[in-house]
Order: C-alpha cells, then sequence, then structure tokens
C-alpha cells in the first residue's frame, strides 16, 4: 500500500511528522526516519490516534438525545436542527446567548474555522486566556518582547542543561536524544522539581524543590551570585534594563530564607548559582507545570531574570526554552477582522461562576476541540452551569464525558481522514498532513461540517473555500516569501526559513527600552509589581485542614483526557504521609480539598516530595475527574488557570480491596 505523508495534531512539544500506512488490519503508523525532530520513532499517543480510526469507542453518526439513549440523525437533520437552534437563539438573546468552547485538543490550522463561523454570526460567549501556559507566554513577552527560544539541536551546544518543572523522559520524548547528545559530549544535567521524575534517571543533580516555590529558589540564585560577583557584568551593561531594581529585590531572598522556603539546603543553592552562571552556556528548559500557580508568571520572570544577569541570553548552547512566536504574523489567518465582530468573554479559570452570572444567560454551547466537563477546573459548578444550558452541542471523534451530557453530538474526522496545515509553538516544522482515507461511518472534517453549516445561515460569503484551498490562503505568505508551495509541503515537512537557530542573537528586544527589562512598567500595570518577586501559594484553604500540596499532572500516556482508558484514580504518595495516614500500597484513600473530594488508589513512592499529593490528572471515576478537587484561580498575569494552586488532605478510605 501507499505511504501517505501525516503529522500529529496534539498539544504536544515535538510536533512529530507521520508516515502513515493503510493496512487490512488497520493503519501501521512511523515516524519518518529522515526528520529531525521524529528521527524515526514516535510515542504511544501517536499511536493511539491511529487506533482511534476503526476503534469501537468511534463516533460514527449524529446523534440527538433521547431521554436516557441516543437517536441516530441524517446530517442533513442535525444541520436543520444545529441551524434552528442557532436562529432561534440569535432573535430571542443574541449572539451572547451562544457559548462556543473551544481549546487544543487539535493543532490543526483549519480548525480555527471554528471560531470564524461563531465570528460571523456577530461574535458570541468564549473562554479568553489559558488553560496552560499563559502565565508562562506573557512573562517572556514582558521579560523579552516576545516570546522565542533557540533551536533544540542547540541544547547540544550547552555546558549546563536545566530541566526546570521539565519531564521530557515522558512528556517531551524527542527532545531526549538531543539531551543525551550533549551529556555525551560533556554537558551538565540538572533536573529541578518537586517530585523524583523519570528525566532524573538521565541527570548528573537533582534539585527536588517544594511546590510553588521556584521563583524563591531563583531569586535565591540571583543573590548568590551577585553576592559572589559572578554575574555576566558587561551582557548586563549592554543588554539588561532594571538591574539595580532586581539586585535590591534578591536581598530580599538571601540563602538562609530560600532554603527555609524551597526545601533547598544552602550548600546545593550555593553550587546550582555557581554552575549556571560559571559553566556557561546554559540553557533552561522550562515545563509548564513551574507557572501553574497564582504566582507563575513572576515565577517565570524571575528565571528569565536569572538567565539575563548570568549572560545566558543569544548565544548557542543558552537561553530559555519554553515556547516560541516564530509563526506569528507568517501565514494567513482564517479568522475574520476583529473589527467585525463583538464576543463575550470570560476567563477559563472562572468560566463556570461567570456563565452562572451571565446576562443575557447562555441558551445554546458548542464544544469543539475541547472537553470541559472534565479539562476546567471546578468540575462540579462546570456541571451545574452546564445543566442550565438548555441545548449543547459537541464535535468530537469519541463519546467524552461533555458528549455524554450533551444535547446533539456530531461525529468529526480524525486527521487521518482529512487534510490539514499542522504548526505548533514548539517545533520549527511546518507540516502538510494528507487524507489517508475516508472518513469512518459518517464522520465529518471539521471545516467542511462549518462550511455546510453555514451556507444553511447564509454565512457562504465567509466560507468559500474547500480544505485545500483553505490551506493554500494560509500558506499563501510563504509562497510569496520564499517559494514555498503545498507541493513542496507534500513531499515531507520544510523546516521554517525564518527560525534562526540561536534566540535574540541580534540582542534586539522589542521591549519597550530595548533591552531585557528586569524593572516593566508593562510588568506594574498588570501584574502590581515592576521587578519579579516570589508570590506564595494563594491559599483560599486552611492550611492546617488542607496542609498537603496537590499536584495533577501530565499522565505518560495521554494528552489530558485524550486516549484514557482507565476508570478511576492513583494516588501517588511518599513513605511519610503513607507512615502518617496509616496507608499501604493498594489502600483506598479519600483525597479531599474545599471543593470536593474522591476515592484513589494509593502508590507509594520515595519519588514523590513528602508534602505532596500526586494525582495525574485525565483519568476520572463516575464521569468526574480530578478538577473536581481544583477551584480555579487566575495567575498574576497571563489570564492562566493555576491548578496547581491547591492544599489538599489525605486519609484512609475504603478497605483495601482482597
Amino acid at each position: 500500500m501507499a505511504v501517505v505523508r501525516s503529522a500529529c495534531p496534539l498539544n504536544c512539544p515535538d510536533g512529530c511528522a507521520f508516515l502513515v500506512e493503510k493496512t487490512k488490519n488497520g493503519l501501521r503508523l512511523y515516524g519518518d526516519p529522515l526528520n529531525s525532530i521524529t528521527q524515526g520513532f514516535i510515542c504511544s499517543k501517536g499511536q493511539a490516534l491511529a487506533k482511534r480510526v476503526y476503534s469501537s469507542d468511534r463516533l460514527l453518526f449524529p446523534l440527538l438525545r433521547q431521554g436516557e439513549g441516543w437517536k441516530r440523525l441524517t446530517w442533513d437533520e442535525a444541520y436543520a436542527l444545529l441551524a434552528q437552534q442557532i436562529t432561534q437563539t440569535l432573535r430571542t438573546v443574541g449572539s451572547w446567548g451562544i457559548l462556543h468552547h473551544y481549546d487544543y485538543g487539535h493543532n490543526g490550522a483549519l480548525r480555527e474555522l471554528d471560531q470564524r463561523f461563531f465570528q460571523a454570526l456577530g461574535g458570541v460567549t468564549e473562554p479568553r486566556g489559558s488553560m496552560c501556559w499563559g502565565a508562562g507566554y506573557r512573562a517572556q513577552e514582558i521579560d523579552f518582547g516576545g516570546v522565542f527560544m533557540n533551536a533544540r539541536e542547540d541544547l547540544e551546544e550547552a555546558l549546563t542543561l536545566v530541566l526546570w518543572g521539565r519531564d521530557p523522559a515522558v512528556t517531551n520524548l524527542h527532545l531526549m536524544p538531543h539531551l543525551l547528545r550533549a551529556k555525551k559530549r560533556g554537558a551538565y544535567l540538572i533536573v529541578i522539581n518537586p517530585n523524583r521524575v523519570k528525566s532524573v534517571d538521565f541527570a548528573d543533580d537533582f534539585i527536588q524543590v517544594r511546590p510553588g516555590t521556584d521563583a524563591a529558589l531563583a531569586l535565591g540564585l540571583g543573590n548568590i551570585i551577585l553576592q559572589q560577583g559572578w554575574q555576566d557584568s558587561l551582557f548586563i551593561k549592554e543588554h539588561v534594563h532594571g538591574f539595580e531594581a532586581f539586585a535590591e529585590r534578591v536581598k530580599e531572598f538571601p540563602p538562609e530564607r530560600v532554603a527555609g522556603i524551597t526545601g533547598v539546603e544552602v550548600s546545593q543553592l550555593t553550587e546550582l548559582a555557581q554552575r549556571v552562571s560559571q559553566s556557561r552556556p546554559v540553557s533552561f528548559i522550562l515545563g509548564h507545570g513551574l507557572q501553574r500557580y497564582v504566582g507563575g508568571g513572576n515565577t517565570v520572570r524571575s528565571i528569565d531574570a536569572l538567565a539575563a544577569i548570568s549572560g545566558n541570553i543569544g548565544r548557542n548552547g543558552a537561553g530559555i526554552h519554553y515556547a516560541h512566536q516564530y509563526h506569528r504574523g507568517r501565514f494567513n489567518s482564517v479568522l475574520l477582522a476583529p473589527e467585525t465582530y463583538q464576543s463575550r468573554t470570560y476567563p477559563h479559570s472562572v468560566l463556570a461562576e461567570e456563565l452562572l452570572k451571565a446576562d443575557p444567560k447562555v441558551k445554546l454551547a458548542v464544544v469543539t476541540r475541547s472537553n470541559p466537563l472534565v479539562q476546567q477546573p471546578n468540575s462540579n459548578l462546570w456541571r451545574e452551569a452546564w445543566r442550565q444550558i438548555p441545548f449543547k452541542v459537541v464535535l468530537d471523534t469519541v463519546m467524552t464525558e461533555t458528549a455524554r451530557n450533551a444535547d446533539l453530538v456530531l461525529p468529526i474526522a480524525t486527521v487521518f481522514e482529512e487534510e490539514e496545515l499542522i504548526k505548533t509553538s514548539w517545533s520549527p516544522l511546518i507540516h502538510y498532513s494528507q487524507k489517508v482515507l475516508d472518513p469512518q461511518g459518517e464522520a465529518k472534517p471539521e471545516p467542511i461540517l462549518f462550511t455546510e453549516l453555514a451556507k444553511r445561515l447564509g454565512l457562504e460569503k465567509d466560507f468559500p473555500y474547500t480544505p485545500q484551498e483553505w490551506i493554500k490562503f494560509v500558506i499563501a505568505p510563504l509562497e510569496e516569501t520564499y517559494g514555498i508551495t503545498l507541493g513542496q509541503l507534500a513531499v515531507g515537512p520544510l523546516y521554517a526559513p525564518y527560525i534562526p537557530k540561536v534566540a535574540w542573537a541580534e540582542k534586539d528586544f522589542k521591549t519597550p527600552s530595548g533591552r531585557i527589562e528586569l524593572f516593566s512598567e508593562i510588568a506594574q500595570a498588570e501584574m502590581g509589581e515592576a521587578v519579579a518577586t516570589f508570590v506564595p501559594a494563594k491559599t483560599q484553604e486552611n492550611s492546617e485542614e488542607y496542609p498537603w500540596y496537590l499536584i495533577t499532572p501530565h499522565p505518560a500516556k495521554a494528552i489530558h483526557s485524550q486516549f484514557h482508558e482507565d476508570e478511576g484514580f492513583k494516588v501517588f504518595i511518599h513513605p511519610y504521609l503513607a507512615k502518617k495516614y496509616n496507608l499501604t500500597p493498594g489502600d483506598q484513600a479519600i483525597v479531599e480539598t474545599n471543593y470536593g473530594q474522591l476515592v484513589a488508589k494509593v502508590v507509594v513512592s520515595e519519588d514523590v516530595h513528602s508534602e505532596t499529593v500526586v494525582i495525574p490528572e485525565g483519568t476520572t471515576a463516575g464521569g468526574l475527574g480530578v478538577n473536581q478537587l481544583i477551584v480555579g484561580k487566575l495567575s498574576d498575569v497571563g489570564e492562566s488557570t493555576s491548578y496547581y494552586d491547591m492544599r489538599c488532605q489525605i486519609r484512609k478510605g475504603p478497605l483495601k480491596e482482597t
């Protein structure tokens, strides 16, 4: 059979290129051995995409709720019903009576046609901010004037590598070959994390930091560097704004105080400060968990400042690896011009609360690329807000928890059953993901679904193209500037020609001062602090009643709630907590916060911080996920959701199963 080029649409740093073959037993999926990122292998999550195509869980036909069951509809009936609901809502409430909930369940460029559709209605109610990374993203925009990072192959030129809150051995597999090659050349690899994650197995040093105290750690390192005179004074003089204010700030974080806050010994702090300032170049590779706190923006600003004062910006083997904006402005957008519509927006973290108070009320909800009843914080409140919406529609490939609680479910195509253009905020590659096979059952590609629905509502002028024509429209600036055509992308993914190997090599920072801003008037206006500081966890809970940190990291074999098959929760705790609460492996424990409780099977591990209760996100029990324990809290900047800023209690639950 012919091999077809495709790409991974998941919200993952790797951005893999796929080679796909249709066989009598399903799809054979493997990584492109000639691709610099995929290097011939793909992870289990990529393989799960192929398995989903023929899965018995696939949604194959439009379904309308009838009592406790479902009635199969034709697409004409489904379109007519949805068009009627939209028209009625527009007439009786207005466009704000429609909620469109979406996120990054699929990274295809054409998937944004869902937003275009609702923009064409005049603008609806929708979330804003971020469920994932907004605090760190906005912090880097403030500090540098943009979010950019060196090429991943540049990591091989580092002398020191710091995995700060990042576990690529689990969540970023294709980064590992670069890290291992760097180590082979003599680089020193450090992992900073509350828990002993898998990447520690490959590291030279592990710094176990108390959850939510990374900013204090970074500022304490800054204190030691300045006290010892280890800073790069020339770089600071030429490229840093606000150094004096930062120097005053770090005086508040002497080593003894920082050791008390973070749990990291003074000797470790001193050794780490010396290494990141003297064993250069240093690459700081940041995860998203460290900024999933109310003080998340300050945390990333503190690490940015640490890289700046040590001269680890704008040079080979150095810098901060978080994300990039290189693709921004290089493509045509499928979205409508902002002046043509007016949406009503609420931050993700408090969306349920705002929907319950909203005026006008939401009468119709449409969910794409997301599963809010599991993914959003405060699950119980979300269910109440969801129940109050009269008619709810979900577009997905399988019956998610949100779909199970909807009125109309529409089956959509997988990435292998449609054409797409895929580019991400981590990968330098541009992929043309080609169609491998026809959609199963009556599933439809989302671009076609919204185009056909638009025609029924008289919006055909806003949807003039076929999917392939949309892709050509999106990449038209590339063809004009660089001669890149769809035909070239069909041969294989291209490394974007506008992405340099080294970020900020020209030191052309896009800040008001033209320098890295350790003191920022923008930060003062948005965060209330011009200089990065440590913001203690925002404890709305009584710390005596709920003394332990609740951490809900990514699972190893899933992306949030995608691909999870297990029912029920596992809770990972340190032997200290196991002994304190008389818990043994396999016991059922009750984990409780001020907002809910769940029962989980106990796993005891010395890898877990002794003050931390860890429940990987994504799994459910009785339809509820771990976010039933979490209340929505806004980050200090970037309107990000602070999932990790929670305290909990744990106790022995039902008796161990026999």
